[in-house]
This record gives C-alpha cells, sequence and structure tokens, in this order.
C-alpha cells in the first residue's frame, strides 16, 4: 500500500470516527434535554426476544447536519409537521442545485419555497440568495426515506415518551434489510414501516416484506405508514388483502380482514393499522395506538404470527 493510498483510507477513517462521535455527542444532548426517553428498556426488550442488533440510528442519511444541536433539531422537526415542507424537502433531494426555485414548487407558492429555503439556510442544510439560488449542502442523501424515519422515530419520543431507535439491522433474521422505526409503549412492542413514497410508488413485494419482518419482530402492534393524503382504499388496502388472502386463502376475508377504522385509517384485527397523513402524522398514529390499547386491554387483538 503506496502511501497516498494509506492517506486517503486514514482520512475516510478519520471522517466516519468524526461523524460517529457527532452521533454520539446529539444522543448525550438527547438524555440531558430530558425531551427524549433512553432506548435502554427497548434494548432489554429486544433482547429479551433474542434479537441481536447490528446497528440503530445510523444517520448519515439524514438530511441534519452531524453537528445539528438540539435546539436545531426541535427546529427541523417542527417544519416537518407539515405536509407542504415534507413534499419541499423530495423535490429538494431531486433538484439539489438551481438558480431559480421553479423546481420546489409544485406544492407550494413561491413565497412559502423561499421560506422554506432560508430556514434550512439557518440550519445549514442548504445555501440560499435571490440572485445566486439555493444548492442543497448534506451530501450523500440519495432519498427523503431515511428523513422521514427520523421524524416518526421524534414523534414517538416528543409525543408518546416512548423509547425508540431508528434504521435497525438485526443479526441472523430471516427477512434481512432494515426495520425502520422500533418503539417500547407500556411494555408493548411497536414496529413502523415508513414509506415516503406515495400509494402508486408502493406494490406487492413491499407489503410482503412488511409482513415477513413482523414474523421476525413479533411486535404488539405494527403500522405501516405511508406518507401521503391520498386515499388509501383505492391501492393500500387492495395490496394488504390480496397478500392476506395469498397467505391464508379464504379464511383471509373473515379471519384477515382489513377493516376501516376512521377516515382512511385501516386495521386487521386491531394489531396491524395502514396509516396515511391526512389530518396529521402524530394524530392518526395516536388513533390507531388508542384503538390498539383498547383491544388489547380486552384481549381482542389477534396477529398472524401469534397465532
Amino acid at each position: 500500500m503506496d502511501g497516498k493510498t494509506r492517506l486517503a483510507k486514514l482520512e475516510k477513517e478519520v471522517e466516519q470516527l468524526r461523524k460517529e462521535l457527532s452521533l454520539l455527542r446529539r444522543y448525550v444532548e438527547k438524555l440531558h434535554s430530558g425531551k427524549h426517553p433512553s432506548p435502554i428498556p427497548l434494548l432489554q426488550l429486544l433482547a429479551q426476544r433474542g434479537l441481536s442488533i447490528l446497528e440503530h440510528d445510523h444517520n448519515t442519511q439524514v438530511l441534519l447536519p452531524p453537528e445539528a444541536s438540539e435546539e436545531q433539531q426541535d427546529m427541523f422537526f417542527n417544519l416537518l409537521r407539515r405536509y407542504s415542507f415534507r413534499l419541499f424537502i423530495r423535490d429538494l433531494i431531486q433538484y439539489p442545485e438551481s438558480r431559480n426555485i421553479k423546481q420546489l414548487c409544485r406544492y407550494c407558492a413561491p413565497p412559502t419555497a423561499r421560506s422554506y429555503l432560508k430556514k434550512l439556510q439557518s440550519l445549514g442544510i442548504v445555501s440560499y440568495s435571490s440572485r445566486e439560488g439555493y444548492k442543497l449542502l448534506i451530501k450523500g442523501v440519495a432519498s427523503f426515506g431515511p428523513t422521514l424515519e427520523w421524524y416518526v422515530g421524534q414523534l414517538f419520543a416528543r409525543y408518546f415518551s416512548a423509547p425508540v431507535i431508528t434504521s435497525v439491522k438485526f443479526k441472523n433474521t430471516s427477512t434481512g434489510g432494515d426495520y425502520d422505526v422500533i418503539a417500547m409503549l407500556e411494555q408493548n412492542l411497536a414496529y413502523v414501516e415508513v414509506k415516503s413514497s406515495p400509494p402508486r410508488g408502493v406494490e406487492k413485494p413491499a407489503v410482503k416484506a412488511f409482513l415477513d419482518r413482523l414474523y421476525d419482530l413479533q411486535p404488539d402492534v405494527a403500522l405501516f405508514f405511508v406518507d401521503t393524503e391520498l386515499r388509501m382504499k383505492d391501492k393500500m388496502v387492495v395490496l394488504f388483502t390480496e397478500e392476506m388472502e395469498r397467505r391464508f386463502g379464504s379464511s383471509a376475508t373473515t379471519k384477515w380482514r382489513v377493516t376501516r377504522l376512521v377516515n382512511e385509517l385501516f386495521h386487521i384485527n386491531h394489531g396491524i393499522y395502514i396509516v396515511n397523513s391526512k389530518k396529521g402524522v402524530a394524530a392518526n398514529i395516536q388513533k390507531c395506538l388508542s384503538d390498539f390499547r383498547r383491544h388489547w386491554k380486552l384481549n381482542r387483538v389477534m396477529v398472524p404470527w401469534s397465532c
């Protein structure tokens, strides 16, 4: 190995250590702030279920600077509560640099887009001026998915005081891949699969993989969340109905039927929920969790992996 190669390798290792140190600093800040419950009880619960974690909360794909302070994370979280901002961020990732903002105005008016860019500039996420245009400063973010997972994880920590981990990889699971959001609620294990694509971008393999992961994880409650204000019945309910019929045959229409909870929220036996963003992500998740708790206490929750 020549000197240049060795130097490049060392620089890469130093950069990785810098990112990991920054993540550790942010984690310690969260614990001291009191806003984020410690994940230790959740990690213990997973270990008691025989699940060995390879890694979690590896947030290098989240659209936040590694050195973001607690205050900056609060600001970014509050921006993400707005559906129009989340759509804006998707377009920003797709079009990371331009002299004009036209491509960022598909779902918001130009004054709103300029306001979002100024707020992101204050967070160190973009550079922006009305004369020179904008440029995304966070490198290597290929999609909105990891940022949306971070946001949903933050919802569980901030709104429900739940220990939570995101982007989880387990050792020796049959399905593989990342488990997006895992939380602990009153000793119940909750899992959320997060989809940043609209329903037209979600196909049968995604639903199959979600249900396969549930057999490995065996949570008490599971949510399939699609970040859209569009109807879920037209496609998502159909996909889940077809997958349950494929797995359980004719009994699926009665034993594992997809049922409307309220509006565009659906459930399967009060243990699996299909969720969208209409009327607010936190409010919709709260409705599903309240329904689960109510039926759990009455011993009316039934999930395929426990039968």
